[in-house]
């Protein structure tokens, strides 16, 4: 697709979409509460969340058999004569990683008193698309192998496997990998009856995701409680939830999800050189993507420096849109704790690269490191158009290539912008009506 921006003055207002970020933990705490009312897809729906509807539609299945005229109940997520069931993750890495503990406790969970679910399933096999079997689960297999959890992978067919029975107890876990494997642990072991806690090892990374997951699950009545590097789940929290009371506090009986900050930065980036007009976002949210203000802020001010450095290990998902503005606003600018970059949906340090080198701008990388250069505007002969851009099957880079297109006012062209459907689907609809 031709992204043209060339003589256009951008002017619409758009919401930021849903976070996925809440919208993921609301869904899957509700849903362990006892709250069967939100699995059906919906309108806006991005596929990251469709993909977590699906696989919580699979447990229900697998713990309602007797259950079949229910709406939620599907027989094609049972396999095995009822003794496996298929989770279909699509290619969303947050619902992998929190669904992992979670369904493993749900299913698998030993209970000192009656067992949470009634179901004859041993086997959870977690369906995989695109770079997500790849990625790397070692140290949530680490944290749960201790407590009668493997986790293997199947090659031939890209699915992961998890089997054993899973105990409660004391759970270690490196804190310096992915925030999710510690929310997920967080939402499966308020399953136990017995008690439970999460001691961490190393540096806390993308604390604020952790902090998120404790605001929902204060929000229904389980606290999540935090200290010496330790948390510490409310022990059989959802059988006494704020969902399980009469009568259920009415800001309870449905849910709104805020803004994305993550896709909002995004929008505000490109708000910088058009007149778009951006809402449906908090400033007091605690997503950590909010951090782009901060970033933007700097840019805009008078005294900033030309060279800068900055920190992004807590907020990797708008770190290339960062990247594509660096370029404009200053002459060099370091980005630190990059490495997690290179195992997203692509390789976004070498994406990033690459969309940069494109338009002429220079980049180094180290392997925590990512640098960029000060934009020098080429020739009409070195840089013909339209500019062609590769998203890498990665929405992230899409929205880069979109970001360049309208930071340059020229036509670049896309190999596909169907990988926006992961995170802003109706972003599509912009595309279509203003960028043509």
């Amino acid at each position: 697709m031709v992204i043209s921006t060339k003589n256009k003055n951008l002017s619409f207002k758009i919401d930021a979409p849903p976070s996925k970020s809440i919208y993921h933990r609301e869904l899957i705490i509700r849903f362990l509460c006892g709250d069967f009312m939100h699995l059906s897809p919906k309108d806006g729906d991005n596929e990251d969340i469709l993909a977590t509807k699906a696989v919580l539609s699979a447990l229900y299945s697998a713990t309602h058999s007797q259950d079949t005229d229910s709406p939620n109940y599907n027989p094609k997520y049972l396999a095995d004569e009822g003794t496996s069931v298929l989770l279909a993750c699509n290619e969303s890495g947050s619902t992998l990683r929190f669904m992992i503990p979670v369904a493993a406790a749900l299913i698998l969970g030993k209970y000192s008193s009656k067992k949470i679910s009634d179901t004859k399933v041993t086997k959870l096999i977690f369906e995989t698309k695109g770079r997500l079997f790849d990625r790397p689960l070692d140290e949530l297999e680490d944290a749960l192998r201790p407590h009668g959890i493997n986790i293997s992978k199947d090659s031939s067919n890209r699915t992961i496997i998890v089997e054993g029975e899973m105990t409660p107890g004391e759970y270690t876990i490196d804190g310096s990998i992915s925030s999710q494997y510690i929310s997920g642990l967080l939402m499966a072991l308020t399953l136990f009856d017995a008690k439970c806690s999460i001691h961490i090892t190393g540096s806390l990374k993308s604390i604020h995701y952790i902090e998120l997951t404790q605001d929902v699950l204060e929000k229904y009545g389980v606290p999540a409680s935090f200290s010496d590097m330790t948390y510490y789940p409310t022990t059989n929290g959802y059988a006494n939830s704020l969902l399980s009371t009469e009568p259920v506090p009415e800001e309870l009986k449905n849910f709104k999800v805020e803004g994305d900050w993550s896709n909002g930065a995004f929008l505000l980036c490109m708000k910088r050189w058009s007149s778009i007009e951006v809402t449906n976002l908090r400033e007091d949210s605690k997503q950590g993507d909010r951090a782009i203000l901060d970033y933007l802020s700097l840019a805009d001010s008078e005294d900033a420096p030309k060279e800068i450095t900055w920190d992004c290990s807590d907020i990797p998902d708008i770190t290339p849109y960062m990247a594509m503005v660096a370029p404009f606003e200053f002459a060099k600018v370091t980005f630190t704790g990059i490495s997690r970059l290179r195992i997203k949906e692509s390789d976004r340090v070498m994406a990033t690269r690459e969309q940069l080198s494109a338009i002429g701008v220079k980049t180094e990388e180290t392997e925590d490191t990512l640098t960029v250069y000060e934009y020098e505007s080429p020739s009409k002969e070195e840089l013909t158009e339209p500019i062609r851009l590769s998203s890498y099957n990665d929405h992230r880079m899409a929205m880069c290539a979109i970001l360049l297109a309208v930071i340059l006012k020229k036509d670049v062209e896309i190999d596909s912008v169907e990988c926006l459907k992961k995170s802003f689907p109706e972003f599509l609809g912009y595309l279509e009506k203003y960028f043509k």
